[in-house]
């Protein structure tokens, strides 16, 4: 019995198939899975004066505003909420206002500033910074 030689033509092509395959799944996999914000926003210090790169929250709750930092979301209870502000980032707010519990959201652009009508209130209960 003799044995069968494969030529080097035909093992690279072999081993360009299994290249060819390896890439295409590795591309479906990026397709397929969406990449997903990170939920880094936390709450830091507004600063004396307050800092206005943050977005920030007014409410007649605290003494001070909150402000906050980094792309991402993140879920709060902040009640008393008055006044809105986005700093250096694109900001998307949910709340419900207090008075006529309506659920709604306010998505502002970079330094922009936005209260609330009619002296009404809002309990903040998510923020998007984009």
């Amino acid at each position: 019995m003799s044995a069968v030689k494969i030529s080097r033509p035909a093992r690279a092509q072999g081993l360009l198939k299994k290249i060819t395959a390896t890439v295409a799944v590795a591309v479906g996999l990026t397709i397929a899975i969406p990449a997903t914000p990170a939920a880094a926003v936390n709450t830091v210090d507004c600063g004396t004066p307050v800092i206005q790169e943050y977005a920030r929250i007014k409410t007649d709750y605290l003494p001070g505003p909150v402000c906050l930092a980094n792309a991402g979301s993140m879920n709060m209870n902040l009640y008393l909420a008055t006044d809105f502000h986005s700093g250096n980032n694109k900001v998307t707010f949910f709340y419900t206002v207090q008075e006529n519990n309506t659920q709604t959201s306010l998505t502002l652009e970079k330094w922009q500033d936005r209260g609330l009508a009619f002296g009404f209130h809002a309990t903040v209960t998510s923020v998007v910074i984009w």
